[in-house]
């Protein structure tokens, strides 16, 4: 009777803790420190991984932020369906390039979505990701290891990796422009599919109004503003007598 007694007590706390320790995960507090960016202390890094946050969170609809984007990303699935909106891109920069070099012909096949971080499955997920990645044009050196990702070894270097494709994207005539503004970049973007052109992204679109704006000029015209002043500046010295307020009620 005393045994099953105990064994009774066992089970309840045992229960209690299954939820604080699922929120947790296995390892504790260091497991949920390595899925975020809390421990990267370099602010350079931090804009990068903002950046990278906003852009690929603007092409797959979904809300990434440094909490969640090791989380997201981690048994491949995510990228590979970033994989197949970029290669819309590249199938159109191929068709009009004259000469496109050597690009992927196919985004990474038969994905499985619903998949551990940890299991075979999302391996395979991110090795389809970073095979495609090369046929992209990302070098080598810029590749991140599955275990990067997989075991949280690395996430800086998922995150390189991840830029370079944004930025080959970019070369292949994709719109979203991860070094553009967010605003302007989302504001072209709408442009576009209005009325099917390209816009530049970045500043050099804004470079010839910002020196118009700059050129005032200042010639009095019959009329202006500044010729009305002059005529009550006029009034004041030549009516030394009156009072000022009076001239300009006038």
């Amino acid at each position: 009777g005393w045994a099953l007694l105990m064994f009774s007590y066992y089970n309840e706390y045992k229960s209690y803790l299954s939820p604080i320790m699922s929120r947790r995960g296995k390892t504790g507090g260091k497991y949920d420190r390595r899925m975020s960016f809390d421990d990267i202390k370099d602010e350079r890094m931090l804009v990068m991984v903002d950046k990278l946050c906003v852009w690929m969170g603007g092409i797959l609809g979904e809300k990434l932020n440094r909490e969640n984007l090791i989380s997201q990303i981690r048994n491949g699935s995510f990228m590979c369906q970033l994989a197949e909106v970029i290669q819309e891109s590249v199938d159109d920069y191929k068709n009009s390039a004259e000469d496109p070099g050597s690009l992927p012909s196919k985004p990474p096949q038969n994905i499985k979505v619903d998949c551990s971080g940890r299991s075979m499955e999302a391996r395979e997920n991110v090795n389809k990701f970073l095979t495609w990645a090369r046929e992209l044009g990302v070098p080598e050196s810029s590749i991140f290891l599955p275990d990067d990702l997989l075991k949280l070894k690395g996430k800086m270097n998922v995150v390189n990796t991840l830029l370079f494709v944004a930025r080959r994207a970019k070369d292949c005539g994709m719109a979203a422009d991860i070094d553009a503004p967010p605003k302007i970049a989302n504001a072209f973007k709408g442009l576009e599919e209005k009325f099917g052109k390209k816009f530049d992204h970045t500043a050099e679109a804004f470079r010839s109004e910002k020196k118009q704006l700059r050129t005032v000029s200042t010639k009095l015209v019959a009329g202006s503003a500044w010729k009305v002043v002059q005529k009550k500046i006029d009034m004041i010295l030549q009516l030394p007598g009156k009072p000022a307020y009076e001239i300009f009620r006038a």
